[in-house]
């Protein structure tokens, strides 16, 4: 009989002490042993990294599947596929579908339908806008609670944001009661429409790139989290704030941090990556990123935050929408549909950013696979490799390179904001709870094989 059901060898491991030269036992779905490279033992499976690294599997707190509602953009099994795709073994995603998830009935229902698709684990972050519903949320077995601060086109669902303050603490309080996080999208609703209509009344047209240079000010940002962390304090919500690509914002967290305040920082790979001359060569696909990359006292505090813990997170925001739709911001921005999908490509460009000396290695994991698992309370179940974890892997050639391509994705919307960029590093193999779910960029994993997670009100640190 086999000693074990997987074994992976030849691998460099992120083992909890740093990388080590190691073979990983699996029995069942968990790690059953950390074994020197020499040692003899047989399994059911065995898989050869070839002195490839293997990383935890990575987890992505924010993720929009589009189901239900708006299934033509993405669903279920397309994005989790897509995950799969990128090395991607855990997703969370946010509640402004159709109808939006806030409510039980919905929560459920929701639930329900990602049971039946779902190629990795996954979890729903569920709308924490209705005081007398977020109890009864947590009671259910949602994952935590989303508010937005800003409305407009979808996706920024009118029906999902909060800007007044006092109903703000409200929920606020509510959610600090049942124990389990609130992520919020920071913006001042009000400075943003004043911004718009000085910009209009200046001459500006009404698309992208004046959308893009009203929508990043770092005015709207700073004030809303000023706002968010005094309601923080008042509160004791364990707050994650979203999006967090303002410098001034960031100096203010960081202060915050030092305070002691329960608060985590989230960044999405948009926001410091898509160029001015994504910007102007692709369209409405790359807005607004430029408007950040080209600030270079905001990248200079981007880059900062990311080493100095500063920022705990790297979300995806993996946000699908249809070309056609994104097509309508050159006409009106402020009426039309705004984001791109990541999952597939996020960690190659990131792991560009390492080559390149901009992050080191070991950081970045940790924000890719610890950090948000401490934060789902599910630390060390996921996010490491030791024995007793779950067997979650991503295997990743460091020194491949690679151009990326909008061709062969899983996304169901069918392109990508980094295509035609030169990257180095690449999935090759991701592993779900000791099932090969990728290899080579084809996902082997079925539909219903992902599990739910649930909120943990009580996080392990």
């Amino acid at each position: 009989m086999p000693d074990f059901d997987l074994l992976i060898t030849n691998g460099q491991v992120h083992a909890p002490q740093g990388f080590v030269r190691a073979t990983i036992g699996v029995r069942g779905e968990k790690i059953a042993a950390l074994l020197e490279p020499s040692t003899p033992c047989s399994a059911t499976e065995v898989v050869d990294a070839g002195g490839m690294w293997v990383f935890p599997g990575l987890i992505d707190l924010h993720a929009h599947m589009r189901e239900p509602g708006y299934t033509h953009k993405e669903d279920f099994f397309t994005a989790t596929q897509a995950a799969a795709a990128g090395g991607v073994t855990l997703v969370v995603d946010m509640p402004n579908v159709e109808p939006p998830t806030d409510t039980v009935e919905r929560f459920l229902e929701k639930k329900r339908l990602a049971e039946q698709k779902c190629v990795v684990d996954w979890g729903h972050w569920v709308a924490g806008t209705r005081p007398e519903e977020i109890p009864r949320l947590a009671q259910a077995g949602a994952t935590g609670f989303k508010i937005f601060q800003v409305k407009g086109a979808y996706p920024h669902d009118p029906r999902l944001a909060i800007n007044d303050e006092g109903k703000l603490l409200e929920c606020f309080a509510a959610i600090a009661r049942t124990g389990l996080p609130c992520h919020v999208h920071p913006f001042h609703q009000r400075l943003f429409e004043h911004l718009s209509e000085e910009a209009w009344a200046s001459g500006k047209p009404k698309n992208h790139v004046t959308f893009g240079e009203v929508y990043t000010d770092e005015l709207v940002w700073k004030t809303a989290i000023s706002t968010l962390l005094h309601l923080q304090k008042r509160t004791g919500v364990r707050l994650q704030v979203l999006h967090t690509h303002s410098a001034e914002s960031l100096k203010l967290l960081k202060r915050a941090k030092a305070d002691g305040q329960k608060v985590t920082v989230e960044i999405d790979p948009k926001y410091f990556h898509l160029t001015r001359e994504d910007l102007e060569r692709k369209g409405p696909r790359c807005c607004p990123g430029g408007f950040i990359v080209e600030d270079p006292e905001r990248m200079r505090v981007i880059w900062e935050s990311l080493s100095d813990g500063t920022i705990d997170h790297i979300g995806t925001d993996h946000a699908p929408h249809l070309v056609e739709e994104l097509e309508k911001q050159r006409e009106n921005a402020w009426d039309a549909a705004m984001g791109s999908p990541q999952l597939e490509h996020y960690l190659a460009v990131l792991l560009t950013d390492v080559r390149q000396g901009k992050i080191g290695l070991l950081p970045l994991i940790k924000l890719l696979t610890e950090n948000p698992a401490r934060h789902l309370g599910i630390y060390p179940r996921k996010g490491c490799i030791q024995v007793g974890s779950d067997a979650d892997f991503a295997i990743v050639d460091l020194n491949r390179e690679w151009t990326a391509s909008s061709a062969g994705l899983y996304t169901k919307c069918g392109w990508s904001p980094y295509e035609g960029w030169r990257l180095k590093g690449k999935v090759l193999k991701t592993v779900l709870r000791g099932q090969v779910i990728m290899s080579e960029g084809r996902v082997l994993g079925q539909p219903g094989y992902g599990r739910y997670i649930s909120g943990n009100p009580r996080p392990k640190t």
